[in-house]
């Protein structure tokens, strides 16, 4: 059978941190920002939407006892299982380390709520799920059918970011003050980062992995593009990129 959480226990210390640190960019770009919590192996994946017109996916390790199947969009998962439906307790991969009760875990919450938490020893009490979910909620990307495209290296991931952000800002600098608008700007950045980077994935994707920390230290490092139908994911070295191709990410 399948059991309803209200506390999960994360594999540590520094799982802790790094989810609290993704939180906290979220937040960044929004205050009122709304996270989905999707428990489902040995792992707790969480959604997010920050304003680049792509979903983000932050996946923590949960600790000893707390057992579940991989989670969609996990860099480090090679099985992908439906984000968009309960897991079916005859087909759970796992169960409670004391009981036959599998992990039940799928709630949108707030994401500073989520973040305020956070224990320092990597114990989670779930927040209230919000009483309105925001249009993206209902909507993430699949966990099956995933393929691989291609792999290119975290440098010019970093470099196309960089490019792009230079970019925009000379040219909405060089916008006349009377003319400065909020319709005018926006222009400028569609064309910039709707411009194709490599496998199918545009600029975008890029950026929003830079500004969400997905891309680390490590210049040498690569990042991975996967394909599901008119979905594509990046997944980079400490945080994955979805989005769909077409006019927009709710298209």
């Amino acid at each position: 059978m399948s059991a309803h959480v209200s506390e999960l226990l994360l594999a540590g210390a520094d799982e802790a941190a790094d989810l609290g640190g993704y939180l906290s960019r979220l937040l960044r770009f929004d205050k009122a920002a709304a996270v989905r919590v999707v428990a489902s192996g040995p792992t707790v994946g969480v959604y997010g939407r920050p304003p680049f017109d792509v979903l983000t996916l932050r996946t923590v390790a949960l600790g000893a006892g707390e057992s579940t199947a991989p989670v969609a969009g996990d860099a480090d998962a090679d099985t992908d299982t439906d984000a968009d439906t309960d897991t079916d307790a005859d087909t759970a991969a796992g169960t409670d380390a004391d009981s036959d009760i599998a992990i039940d875990l799928d709630i949108t919450v707030s994401a500073g709520d989520l973040l305020h938490a956070i224990a320092d020893d990597g114990s989670l009490s779930l927040p209230r799920p919000l009483a309105g979910a925001t249009s993206w909620t209902g909507f993430l990307p699949p966990r099956v059918g995933w393929q691989t495209v291609g792999e290119l290296p975290v440098a010019e991931v970093e470099t196309a970011a960089l490019a792009g952000i230079a970019e925009f800002k000379e040219r909405a600098e060089a916008i006349a003050d009377r003319e400065r608008t909020r319709v005018a700007v926006d222009r400028i950045a569609a064309e910039i980062w709707d411009r194709p980077l490599t496998f199918g994935l545009p600029v975008r994707a890029a950026h929003a992995a830079r500004a969400m920390a997905f891309l680390g230290q490590a210049q040498s490092a690569s990042a991975v593009v996967r394909s599901a139908g008119r979905w594509l994911r990046l997944d980079a070295p400490f945080g994955t990129i979805v989005l769909r191709t077409g006019s927009g990410l709710l298209a």
